[in-house]
């Protein structure tokens, strides 16, 4: 299986998905709150969240600890001790240089494939949810070439495990052939800052497997020029975040459906009428079916 499945067309936001036989949706929701609703129409953009501050501060923890356990499997049966060639001695290193391995410098925008999830709606208890469907081909395009990438969630160790078995043996064989490796014409520095790289690419894919019924994609711009990160104060913390403003006129939203609350009619007329005194379709509102309510 290929890690960097990718799929392209006309400039558009690169598509990663974590198998060759994944179905690419048609459509990804985003959840967020009334004022998020607000920034997203009215500034004509998506605000992307440094992951390691997304709502759940263990998130980003969680696959780099997966990545180190299972890089550490992976590689524990590539040398012996003492090392004794040069590809175990380099094997050796990546496996040091994973314990002081660097939280990548991700920015995340995060989708679910379905728009009424009971477990997203809880997110929101305190303060009325909405999510808001957007078709994906129109959502490639509005990003396009604004080094933003779209990713696939992978969930559990074993999808781990497959992910990195198969972007090790793709993009680095010298490490996994000795004739290879002598061959090559590339330092041991530089494989070892390029691995670090990969997993830089891989951590924010991996989530824990009880997250699974989310079917999560995640938008996703890495190591942005500091001039572009903003911050905004939530509680106790100064967050940081980058701006990702559309190239079209309007985003290419086919549905705002609003979560459960405690006056859902009200809530849904308000939005029909932020939504056409912003240009949009007032009939793109649909009401929860989720039996829930805060």
């Amino acid at each position: 299986m290929a890690i960097a499945k990718k799929t392209k067309s006309s400039g558009d936001v690169i598509v990663r998905k974590t198998s060759p036989n994944t179905k690419t949706p048609t459509r990804l929701t985003h959840y967020t709150d009334l004022a998020g609703l607000k920034g997203i129409i009215e500034n004509n953009e998506l605000w992307l969240s440094h992951a390691a501050f997304l709502n759940d501060p263990q998130e980003l923890e969680h696959g780099v600890d997966q990545t180190r356990q299972v890089l550490h499997n992976l590689l524990d049966d590539e040398v012996v001790e003492p090392p004794v060639t040069a590809r175990q001695r380099l094997i050796t290193d990546i496996q040091a240089d994973i314990e002081d391995f660097e939280r990548p410098a991700a920015y995340i925008a995060c989708f679910c494939q379905r728009s009424d999830i009971l477990s997203q709606w809880r997110g929101y208890a305190s303060r009325q949810g909405v999510s808001i469907t957007f078709n994906l081909s129109g959502l490639r395009s509005c990003f396009s070439g604004l080094d933003a990438e779209l990713l696939q969630v992978a969930y559990g160790i074993n999808e781990a495990k497959r992910h990195l078995k198969s972007a090790i043996a793709k993009s680095f064989p010298d490490i996994v052939d000795d004739i290879d490796y002598l061959l090559g014409t590339e330092k041991d520095d530089e494989i070892r800052r390029k691995f670090k790289d990969l997993l830089a690419t891989l951590v924010p894919r991996f989530k824990h497997f009880g997250f699974r019924e989310e079917e999560e994609w995640r938008l996703v711009v890495r190591n942005p020029p500091t001039d572009k990160i903003k911050f905004r104060p939530r509680g106790q913390l100064m967050l940081p975040y980058v701006e990702l403003k559309s190239k079209k006129e309007k985003l290419p939203i086919s549905a705002v459906r609003i979560g459960p609350g405690v006056n859902d009619a009200a809530v849904g007329k308000s939005v029909k009428f932020f939504l056409e005194t912003r240009g949009y379709d007032p009939d793109l509102v649909k009401p929860s079916t989720t039996p829930y309510r805060t």
